[in-house]
Parts: structure tokens; C-alpha cells; sequence
């Protein structure tokens, strides 16, 4: 097997590629930071070339690094990046200061990170709202057309959605949620594509939960392809023309994270079936509050307010 160089034409005219790196850490010790520029210098010289990070993340200097460190040329890579809730109502700012951090020339996708807004002390304010929000990012793009090549957003339902569209000008290019074999997204992932809007998963793999990759039957398809468990996880997500952003700092996972066997009809089938199993179908990303106690609340919202399925679906 090669690694997967597949890429997906974005409603903005560029390509994305279907696999990148994920970059969210958590909290960034000097360790980690050492770790983390390795990890993505690695990646980068091996094939990679899509890179996904988040102003809220804290480590966009050291991906800035990374990517000058890699000796991969800039043009070559598709760098993601995203507006923190904090700066809903200081759009240009947060990017600017994102570009300062990154020490780049242009970013290649500008995703809204969450469809609510925060005070900068971080509380949750109904203003300005995610439509209101994205007509500044749409401002934003209109400025610096050359800095920012194309816009999206992340975490948005279909109601969420609904509801920026009536607004704007401008279509998301790429809407970014949780997706794994517990949480397909079917009728999500429907909608933004007949709305052409690309889908990419986060937490592609189930935060490796044993429910997922240890699962008999996925095992049996490892064992078919003579590849790992995340390996079938990551070649169902990709053959529904998702895009994956899995992350790892494990150089021999990072590679395999990259490529897949082209998986037989049946097989997908049997992914996309996955979460129909009794107590398979839930969230696996608890969130401030997110819980399988039915405390389904996220910064603030309620799952019936951002449109989400309830944390646990039976």
C-alpha cells in the first residue's frame, strides 16, 4: 500500500487532501512542544500535506515552525486553522494574529471553530451570532483575499447551518465535526453535501475507544487486510469522501494513519451499519458537560440548541 494522496475539490476552487495531521494537544508542556514540532516535521517529510490546527489549541507557532522546519515548500501544504469563540466580534484581529503566530504568508482554510460565541473572559453571549459571525468572516475574506483562501466552520448541525446560510454570500467550504463507526453522521454528512460543503472528521478513530478498534469483527477486516483496526476505521471514512485529520505522535502510527487498503463493498457496509448495535450510537467527545448521563450541554448550549443528536442514542 502507498500512502493516500487522494484530495477533494473545495467549493472555493482549491483542493484539500483527504488526509491531515491533527495537532490538538491539550495542555502544551516543553516536552510536548519538542514532541509535537518533531511529530509534525516527521508527518510533513513522509508524505503529509495537510496540517490542522486552532488558535484555541495554543500551539500555532510551533506548527508555524514545524512546517518551515520540514523543508516541505509552504506551497505544497494545506494549513487549517480557527476562529476561537472569544473573537466571534474580533474576526480580523484573531485572524491576524493567527497568521502572526503561524509566520505565514496566507492560510488555506479559516474554519468558525464552534457556532457560539464567547465573551473574552469566556462566557457564553448570544452575540454575535454564528450568522453574524460569518458575514465577518465573509468581510474578512473580502480584505485579505490573498492571506485567506477559503472559509468554513466547524461543529454546525444541519439546524445551525440552516441558519448561516440564510445569510451569506458566501457557501462554508468545510464543516468539521465528530465522526468515527459510533457517530457516522449519515444524514449530516447528506446534507452538507448537497449543500457542496466537505465534511471532515474529528476524532476519526473514537479517541481509540476499545468499543471501536477493538471490536471482533473490525479485528477480522484488520486481519483480512493485514492492517490495523485504526487502519479499517480511517479507509471507511475516506472511501464516504471524508476528509481525516487523526492525531498521533507515535511515528509508526502516524504512518500507517496514511494509508489505507481500498476496502470491498461489504465491508463498508458493515462500517456504516456499526452504530445500529445496541448502545453503540453516542458521542464520544464530552465536551463541558457532554455526559452519558443526559448533562448534554456544551459551553453554555444545549444539544437542542446547536441541533446535535443527545450524547446517547438508543
Amino acid at each position: 500500500m502507498s500512502i493516500c494522496t487522494k484530495k477533494f475539490l473545495l467549493n472555493s476552487g482549491f483542493y484539500m487532501p483527504a488526509v491531515g495531521l491533527g495537532t490538538w494537544q491539550g495542555h502544551v508542556g516543553s516536552k510536548a512542544v519538542t514532541e509535537m514540532r518533531d511529530t509534525i516535521i516527521y508527518a510533513l517529510q513522509k508524505g503529509y500535506r495537510h496540517i490542522d490546527t486552532a488558535a484555541v489549541y495554543g500551539v500555532e507557532e510551533i506548527v508555524g515552525e514545524a512546517i518551515r522546519m520540514s523543508g516541505v515548500p509552504r506551497s505544497e501544504i494545506f494549513l487549517v486553522t480557527k476562529l476561537h469563540s472569544t473573537h466571534h466580534a474580533h474576526v480580523e484581529e484573531a485572524f491576524l494574529e493567527s497568521m502572526k503566530k503561524l509566520n505565514c504568508e496566507y492560510i488555506d482554510l479559516y474554519l468558525m471553530h464552534w457556532p457560539q460565541s464567547l465573551t473574552l473572559d469566556g462566557k457564553p453571549t448570544k452575540t454575535p451570532t454564528p450568522p453574524e459571525t460569518w458575514l465577518s468572516m465573509e468581510a474578512l475574506k473580502l480584505k485579505y483575499p490573498d492571506q485567506v483562501r477559503s472559509l468554513g466552520v466547524s461543529n454546525f448541525s444541519e439546524k445551525t447551518m440552516e441558519e448561516l446560510l440564510k445569510v451569506a454570500t458566501i457557501v462554508p467550504a468545510t464543516n468539521q465535526v465528530e465522526v468515527h463507526p459510533m457517530l457516522p453522521q449519515h444524514d449530516l454528512v447528506k446534507y452538507m453535501n448537497e449543500k457542496g460543503i466537505l465534511t471532515t472528521c474529528y476524532s476519526p478513530l473514537g479517541q481509540y475507544v476499545p468499543a471501536i478498534l477493538q471490536n471482533p469483527h473490525v479485528l477480522d477486516l484488520a486481519d483480512k487486510y493485514n492492517v490495523t483496526a485504526a487502519q479499517i476505521v480511517l479507509a471507511w471514512e475516506v472511501s464516504r469522501d471524508l476528509v481525516v485529520i487523526p492525531k498521533s505522535t507515535n511515528l509508526e502510527r502516524i504512518m500507517q494513519n496514511i494509508t489505507y487498503p481500498e476496502l470491498a463493498p461489504e465491508d463498508i457496509t458493515f462500517l456504516n451499519d456499526f452504530y445500529k448495535a445496541p448502545g453503540m450510537h453516542r458521542r464520544l467527545c464530552q465536551i463541558n458537560g457532554g455526559t452519558p448521563t443526559g448533562h448534554d450541554i456544551v459551553i453554555g448550549w444545549t444539544y437542542e440548541e446547536l441541533g446535535w443528536e443527545p450524547y446517547t442514542v438508543e
